[in-house]
């Protein structure tokens, strides 16, 4: 799966994960480990579990993308130059996603059915602020310095989302999950040399449930979490006015999240309710990424433009 990233920031900026449209269907007959459905005498739990199995496995690598990023400093290539520099940006970082969009009903039959849930974009906001604070310029080395570091930090925010038969709602009141990495220069900018530097940013989503109402029964992937570990290489060169930087990384994605779903049949006539509930969910996958960045100079800030693609590795 191909996705690409776009990301304006500097006062404000936005970031969009466009991915590929894929078909969501069972790929197992049986149930899914540890899933269970009780009373056990309304059926069986593979249905359930194995299509909230793919719903889990279709969002979190888009989540993921949106999670990791491009440039982890926009527009910066080199460090912050020194003990106290410092850089902030402050993101609306809007994810267009996909989620599903055909009411596909749950069943407690013996074996999975195969459905389609189709897909359909739902922006989903992201509000985040970065920062960057020198610890140590490095050595000199001719026009430039080497080895200064930087320390990263971050926040994320998650807002509920609506669309559909689905919904994305955070577990805490705030919605907010901390970020942190470190930065190492190659090269420093300076007037005739190029930024380069090598960074490690470890971002997080804050808790989420994922929640699927098809007609009167309740699909919950509940407790969701999605990590990413991201390598970067940058290199930057600042004019008087635009500047420009590129970069190429690899990000590790992981997820993990449980199942908690009510299924409400009729047998024999009358109305019958049951649980599935499936204790722990966990996929991780890894992707490649590439990048580029615009800047422009406005008074003591910058607005950065990010065009960025990201895939499977």
């Amino acid at each position: 799966m191909h996705s690409r990233r776009i990301n304006m920031s500097g006062l404000i900026s936005t970031l969009g994960a466009i991915a590929a449209v894929v078909s969501v269907v069972p790929a197992v007959a049986g149930a899914q480990t540890g899933c269970v459905v009780s009373p056990t005498s309304l059926g069986s739990a593979a249905d359930v579990c194995t299509k909230a199995n793919d719903l889990f496995r279709f969002l979190v690598p888009q989540i993921g993308v949106a999670v990791a990023g491009g440039n982890p400093v926009p527009g910066e290539g080199g460090t912050m130059g020194g003990f106290g520099k410092r850089a902030i940006s402050v993101r609306v970082v809007g994810v267009d996603g996909q989620v599903p969009k055909n009411t596909v009903p749950l069943n407690l039959t013996g074996a999975a059915v195969a459905s389609e849930f189709g897909s359909t974009r739902a922006p989903i906001p992201l509000p985040a602020v970065d920062a960057a604070i020198g610890l140590t310029s490095g050595i000199p080395f001719g026009l430039t310095n080497v080895g200064g570091v930087d320390l990263l930090l971050g926040a994320m925010i998650v807002p509920k989302v609506s669309k559909n038969a689905f919904q994305l709602d955070p577990k805490s009141a705030a919605g907010v999950a901390l970020s942190y990495g470190v930065r190492v220069g190659v090269l420093q900018e300076s007037s005739l040399v190029p930024g380069i530097s090598v960074s490690y940013m470890r971002r997080k989503l804050p808790k989420v449930d994922l929640g699927y109402t098809p007609g009167n029964d309740t699909l919950l992937v509940a407790n969701t979490s999605v990590r990413a570990g991201s390598i970067r290489i940058v290199a930057s060169k600042r004019l008087p006015l635009v500047g420009f930087a590129a970069g190429v990384g690899r990000d590790v994605i992981e997820g993990s999240s449980e199942i908690n779903a009510v299924v409400n049949e009729t047998v024999l006539g009358s109305a019958q309710r049951a649980t599935v509930t499936l204790p722990f969910l966990a996929e991780k996958v890894t992707r490649n990424t590439a990048f580029v960045n615009v800047s422009v100079s406005i008074l003591i800030t910058r607005l950065v433009a990010e065009y960025g693609w990201s895939a499977k590795g």
